[in-house]
């Protein structure tokens, strides 16, 4: 069972660590190992599965550069189209080349550390994959190793071991996919075994230095293996959404970066997460402003409409901005984004949110949200700027949010509802009375966008930030047209808003940010 091996493995590698050496001879190609059963041999019939994968993929806007991906590996059937997702974000990046970070599922021996293949290239049905040797020998090269406490003995943290990669199908089911989304790469095949105390910080740390704007970091991982078959039933009812819950409490850890969490979170639950190690790996290698989106999300139980024995797929994006170190993107580096959200997600939004107001209003209290009972979008997992307006009649009642994103989109809702309700100075709290007269509106922010005059600002398309020193304010995109505001109107307003003269705007240090809001609200009471 799977489940057990993987507990077997990390108690026998800890106990009896298997380690390994640097191996100087390079073999000519490794051969495939898994084509045929996981994926497609042939090559037409594989590219035909993939082009469809990528035609399913809704379009897509990914906010920043991709650094780094998680991607399933199981059968293509059952996993192929949640790995699309994270693909098809790649493409036309400009990368050359890739560092996988992979599983040995079926290692003869488990051991500690990293081992890196010695070969030329990987042969796939759609070619053959150069091996970045350079890169690959400055990891085997380096001095991280540590030194057992107990028999003073140093061991390597990289190095080949072949037995890891035979009949092993966690690397090479991200081949094919690497193979139709970039058009000249290196490979940098990382099969990452067990990894105790400090062994991430050294293992991260040797990897960094080949992490640059031309490489991503492609981390394999299927999600919670559920069933008799895989020695794992922590439930027994509501398997479907408790699945969900407990799958979505690891994702909420790996998207914040959270390390210490996720390893908190995994000794919790004993989520069954077979890319637990190259996972934990990757949030040592995020840098602190990489920004992590869940894609897709989907589980073999739903698509086979058993869940006696599933397993869960995600397709998780972590981006940056544009430069290293800047949040907001300087400026002209890219279009203003738009934040896209299904009819159903925009519903469950307003749905929550007047729950929330409901509630609060009420008792005081927000209201209690059990993510196992609501069937909650993978999307509203997301962190985005929220701003929850309330209106009275068409009249403003309360408007608070978020410009930056601080938390979970379904969080944020119930955050500032609550605040624009109760918390905005220029309004008396809401009473119960009022609560049906209320209108609520919710304005999901995109990314702000740094421009270098205010005449690049369109009036009601995009919402406007003003800094200067420390006085700032916004405008949400739909205030200049609920206004009837021109440009210039919409900015001398927003001056005085922020505390600063009307013209202040037309003066030198001015800083200008634009976005763009999906705003969306209940039908107006009137």
């Amino acid at each position: 069972m799977k489940q057990l091996f993987i507990t077997n493995f990390l108690l026998i590698a800890i106990l009896f660590p298997f380690t390994i050496n640097a191996q100087t001879d390079i073999k000519p190609t490794w051969e495939p190992q898994v084509a045929g059963r996981f994926y497609p041999a042939t090559e037409s019939v594989l590219k035909d599965q993939i082009n469809i994968f990528f035609k399913n993929v809704p379009k897509q806007t990914i906010n920043g550069k991709p650094i780094a991906v998680i991607s399933p590996h199981a059968g293509y059937q059952y996993s192929g189209q949640v790995a699309a997702f994270v693909y098809n974000a790649i493409k036309n990046c400009g990368f050359n080349r890739v560092i996988v970070l992979a599983f040995p599922h079926r290692s003869p021996k488990p051991y500690r550390g990293v081992s890196i293949l010695n070969v030329r290239e990987f042969k796939t049905p759609l070619g053959n994959i150069p091996v970045d040797h350079e890169a690959c020998n400055q990891l085997l090269n380096s001095s991280s190793e540590i030194i057992q406490n107990t028999q003073q003995k140093v061991i390597n943290l990289f190095g080949t071991y072949e037995g890891a990669y035979q009949g092993e199908h966690s690397l090479e089911t991200q081949l094919p996919f690497l193979q139709m989304s970039l058009v000249d790469f290196k490979l940098v095949p990382v099969m990452v075994g067990v990894l105790i105390d400090d062994d991430f910080d050294q293992v991260a740390n040797a990897i960094k230095p080949l992490m640059n704007d031309k490489t991503i970091v492609v981390v394999s991982s299927d999600f919670t293996h559920y069933g008799e078959g895989f020695g794992y039933v922590p439930f027994k009812k509501d398997i479907e959404n408790n699945i969900k819950a407990l799958d979505y409490g690891a994702f909420n850890k790996i998207i914040n970066k959270d390390f210490e969490g996720f390893k908190k979170y995994k000794m919790q639950t004993g989520i069954t997460a077979c890319g637990v190690h190259p996972i934990e790996l990757l949030l040592k290698l995020l840098p602190e402003d990489a920004h992590g989106e869940i894609l897709n999300y989907d589980t073999s139980g739903r698509q086979t409409n058993d869940f006696s024995h599933s397993v869960s797929y995600a397709s998780i994006i972590f981006t940056k901005p544009s430069k290293s170190g800047h949040y907001v993107p300087e400026p002209g580096t890219q279009d203003t984004p738009y934040v896209s959200l299904t009819e159903d997600e925009k519903i469950q939004l307003l749905s929550l949110a007047r729950n929330t107001l409901e509630t609060f209003i009420k008792t005081g209290t927000p209201p209690k949200f059990d993510i196992t009972t609501n069937k909650i979008s993978p999307k509203l997992y997301e962190k985005y700027g929220v701003f929850v307006t309330l209106k009275k009649h068409g009249e403003l009642r309360g408007c608070i949010g978020h410009i930056l994103p601080k938390t979970s989109l379904f969080q944020s809702v119930i955050e500032n509802t609550i605040n624009s309700s109760s918390n905005d100075w220029r309004f008396n709290p809401v009473n119960a009375t009022e609560t049906p007269d209320i209108t609520i509106e919710i304005s999901v922010l995109s990314q702000l966008q740094k421009i270098n005059s205010p005449g690049e600002f369109t009036v009601g398309k995009e919402g406007i930030v003003i800094r200067k020193d420390n006085n700032g304010a916004v405008f949400l995109p739909q205030v200049a047209t609920e206004q009837g505001w021109s440009r210039a109107e919409t900015l001398c307003h927003l001056c005085r808003k922020a505390g600063l003269p009307a013209d202040a705007w037309q003066e030198d240090g001015m800083e200008f940010y634009i976005f763009t809001a999906n705003v969306f609200h209940e039908k107006e009471k009137l």
